[in-house]
């Protein structure tokens, strides 16, 4: 069983210059994961652990749903169209006056110290301008995942090169069917110190879901039809499986949609 150990919201320190994004392995990969290719970085800051259910609370009971200075346009528009209030399948006992969720476990008491869920791109993007912050570029999201300082060089997975277990994140082979508290895998950290960047949820970044410059479709009919409309995630989730992931996988939803699966951390801009 993994470690639960308690994690102290930081924001690591990130320097910038050229990254090269994108799949540079041997292994298996999905083709918009390809080619890799280089990208410029200003210095930013990234936090070293997921959004909880407990700070989003704050971002609620702070009228977070109620203030339209942290909408994008469309976003607001759906908060009055749709009357949202809270993430998805939250719920209000009012006898118990706690907050309860719907999800694989049935109605249960919000665990504060779980990484947020069925939040949708607009929702975390709200959050970040409440929290002063923004979302990290997928850019941003891979060289905090995948650098190595030490090394100068790309890994694969946070940690280092070797495939993922049970000790390292929570991915679909762990058999759990929801997020793990944060700090539950030490094991799993990033060579910055990030937790859970790899299983647990999958994570909204501010990047539209484009095709890398040099991109060759293997699958006309698939990969390149999507490419329009949709914000990029990143990490993987619980139920993703560990043959699956990598530091360079892409997954891409629109930003509307408020899926179990798509939690966040956030990021903001440093200085040399």
């Amino acid at each position: 069983m993994p470690i639960k150990e308690k994690v102290n919201r930081e924001m690591v320190k990130i320097s910038g210059g050229i990254f090269d994004m994108g799949y540079n392995g041997d292994g298996f990969c999905y083709d918009n994961e390809l080619p890799e290719n280089k990208t410029y970085l200003n210095p930013y800051e990234i936090d070293n652990s997921l959004v909880t259910n407990g700070e989003f609370m704050e971002f609620m009971e702070d009228g977070g749903y109620k203030n339209y200075k942290y909408w994008l346009a469309d976003g607001w528009d759906l908060v009055m169209d749709e009357n949202w209030t809270s993430p998805l399948y939250w719920y209000f006992d009012k006898n118990k006056k706690k907050w309860l969720k719907k999800d694989f476990r049935g109605y249960n008491e919000i665990v504060p110290n779980e990484p947020v869920v069925n939040v949708s791109y607009y929702e975390a993007d709200a959050f970040a301008k409440w929290a002063k912050k923004r979302l990290p570029t997928e850019a941003e999201w891979e060289k905090a995942a995948s650098w190595n300082e030490k090394s100068e060089s790309k890994t694969v997975f946070p940690w280092g090169n070797q495939p993922p277990t049970t000790e390292h994140a929570n991915l679909f082979e762990s058999y759990q069917w929801c997020p793990s508290v944060v700090g539950a895998y030490p094991e799993g950290r990033s060579h910055y110190g990030c937790h859970q960047m790899i299983g647990d949820v999958w994570e909204w970044t501010s990047s539209e879901y484009m095709l890398y410059p040099g991109f060759k479709s293997r699958f006309e009919e698939y990969t390149d039809k999507w490419a329009i409309n949709q914000k990029v995630l990143r990490g993987g989730c619980f139920t993703t499986s560990a043959k699956q992931i990598r530091n360079s996988y892409r997954n891409y939803f629109k930003p509307h949609e408020r899926i179990l699966f798509a939690g966040f951390r956030c990021a903001k801009d440093g200085s040399n």
